[in-house]
């Protein structure tokens, strides 16, 4: 089993993105500090399809952005590094009913990944 850990001073990006009404809520605020207690990822398993061993990360430092922040009109689109990119992309929903998920959320993220 290789194992790693990310370089010093290098963070993983992921974007996060919900609508602004949940952003607004006190709900946000919650879901933002369990995701922030999370952090940094331990012990990240992974088996790729060209290698025969398990590959392991140790620590993995992320940095959360908002979606919204990544759209700066100054910032070059082309990025010097695979790091300056956000490596996931995550798209919160809210729904207390199921019938407004189906209605509403399910199809936004079908089209968003579609």
């Amino acid at each position: 089993m290789a194992t790693s850990s990310s370089p010093s001073g290098q963070r993983v990006l992921i974007s996060y993105t919900a609508p602004p009404a949940f952003l607004a809520s006190p709900n946000w605020t919650k879901v933002h500090g369990t995701l922030l207690a999370q952090l940094p990822l331990r012990n990240i398993h992974w088996k790729s399809a060209s290698r025969s061993s398990v590959r392991t990360i140790q620590e993995l430092d992320v940095t959360l952005v908002s979606f919204d922040s990544l759209r700066d009109e100054h910032t070059s689109q082309v990025p010097v590094t695979l790091l300056e990119k956000p490596l996931l992309h995550i798209y919160i929903v809210h729904c207390e009913v199921l019938s407004i998920f189906h209605a509403f959320a399910l199809k936004l993220t079908l089209l968003l990944i579609g």
